[in-house]
């Protein structure tokens, strides 16, 4: 034994390891499953629960009887420059907050300001 290992090395300070529970947390929880999807439907079917609360608890009947949607990202890359390759100008715009397509152009001005004519959202609106 050294002074920092209380133990031998090789031996566990654990040797039959973590006590088992009677439930596994996850079992436990199964137990109330039934129940929390019964008021799931009685929160989806109730007219007088706000629209939010009733596509909450529909999302989450169909995520549990049918699983949820495959998440698919199709990205398609056409330009794979690196920093070294695009001109100071760009770089720039970049650093700016400005963006570039995918050719290393900058966004029309067209759609620059239909963007900045967009009013801010309303936080008591946002869902």
């Amino acid at each position: 034994m050294s002074r920092g290992r209380p133990f031998q090395k090789g031996q566990s300070g654990n040797p039959k390891g973590r006590p088992k529970l009677h439930k596994t947390i996850m079992e436990l929880a199964r137990t109330h499953c039934p129940r929390a999807i019964e008021v799931l439907a009685e929160l989806m079917n109730d007219p007088k629960a706000s629209a939010s609360a009733r596509a909450f608890a529909c999302e989450r009947l169909l995520d549990r009887g049918y699983g949820r949607p495959p998440a698919l990202a199709a990205v398609t890359v056409t330009d794979t420059r690196t920093a070294r390759d695009l001109t100071d100008e760009e770089l720039m715009r970049i650093a700016a907050g400005g963006s570039l397509d995918l050719l290393g152009n900058p966004p029309d001005a067209v759609g620059e300001l239909a963007d900045a004519e967009q009013p801010p959202l309303d936080p008591k609106k946002v869902n």
